[in-house]
């Protein structure tokens, strides 16, 4: 569409065997005087639906559909780079922590009974056992109680609670800079078409999908309608200091699209860091903790010698 296809045009170039009976379905829905936005809401998912009612107000139908897939598009990518980064660390700690946990419980119990039937004790190895079983039942608790309060705080009547109650007293936090980035990627969208600022709050206060940013839409049109300045009204927010400075810093450099697709690089960038320290931490942790087995494993096998020594 952006090569100056109409809609039906681009409808009868993107047919397939797959799409053919939807594609039939809209065409006739057109043929019948119905609107081509219209007509194509009713076949978008309720994330898509969402996003295409909100910006369809102000923008054309080709800049609405471009706006959207650059924003699923970014966040699908997001996503995978997390996934990708943090599934298998956090899955080789979790199996590091069990299989401890499995040695602990069924190997050393075994050992250590031989080692009293001889009348043999090693005083080394029954602590760092009682230290292993401590430690792995510790942060397998945690990890239990971590993973119920963030499925409690992260719902959907609760985020926003959450949401607030974290940049009050960790304004930096991780939930705060993830709805800064939502925000902006938001927003960025709008003023590549040319959209004014309150026509683009109208349209980020409509994302129900996207409570973040609706929340945060609200509190910046909320503090212009006071007679506050962009740049004042933005520091009131509940984003975090780095978007709040380089938005300021926009505003008087008067290219406010390139400093927030700078933000965003400068968030991937970020993110992308904070994963391989994740990574790393946690790998080295898991790591260390299959040292000690093995180094536990090694005494259990000398065990042996040791006692013939005593005899």
């Amino acid at each position: 569409m952006k090569n100056g296809f109409s809609f039906q045009d681009a409808l009868s170039v993107i047919q397939t065997r797959k799409n053919s009976n939807t594609v039939a379905k809209i065409s006739a829905e057109l043929k019948e005087g119905k609107t081509s936005d219209a007509v194509l809401s009713t076949y978008l998912n309720m994330e898509y639906k969402g996003y295409f009612m909100g910006f369809i107000q102000y923008m054309s139908l080709s800049d609405t559909l471009a706006a959207i897939l650059q924003i699923t598009a970014a966040e699908k990518k997001q996503k995978e780079e997390l996934l990708k980064g943090i599934f298998y660390p956090s899955l080789l700690f979790l199996g590091v922590t069990i299989g401890v946990l499995v040695f602990d419980a069924c190997v050393l119990p075994v050992m250590t009974n031989m080692m009293a039937s001889f009348q043999y004790e090693n005083t080394t190895i029954t602590v760092t056992q009682n230290c292993l079983d401590f430690l792995c039942k510790g942060i397998l608790i945690l990890l239990l109680i971590s993973t119920a309060v963030l499925g409690y705080c992260l719902q959907k009547n609760q985020l926003l609670k959450t949401y607030h109650w974290i940049s009050k007293y960790v304004p930096d936090a991780l939930l705060v800079k993830y709805a800064s980035t939502q925000f902006s990627r938001f927003y960025l969208e709008c003023l590549k078409r040319k959209i004014p600022t309150k026509e683009a709050l109208s349209i980020l206060k409509q994302m129900k999908q996207k409570p973040l940013v609706q929340d945060i839409a609200e509190q910046l049109d909320s503090h212009l309608q006071d007679g506050i300045q962009m740049n004042e009204a933005m520091a009131e927010t509940t984003t975090e200091s780095a978007f709040v400075r380089i938005f300021q810093i926009s505003l008087y450099a008067s290219n406010c699209e390139d400093m927030l697709e700078g933000y965003l690089h400068m968030v991937q960038e970020r993110t992308s860091s904070e994963i391989r320290f994740f990574s790393r931490t946690v790998q080295g942790i898991s790591y260390s903790a299959v040292g000690i087995v093995i180094v536990l494993v090694y005494q259990v096998l000398l065990m042996p010698i040791q006692m013939m020594q005593t005899l």
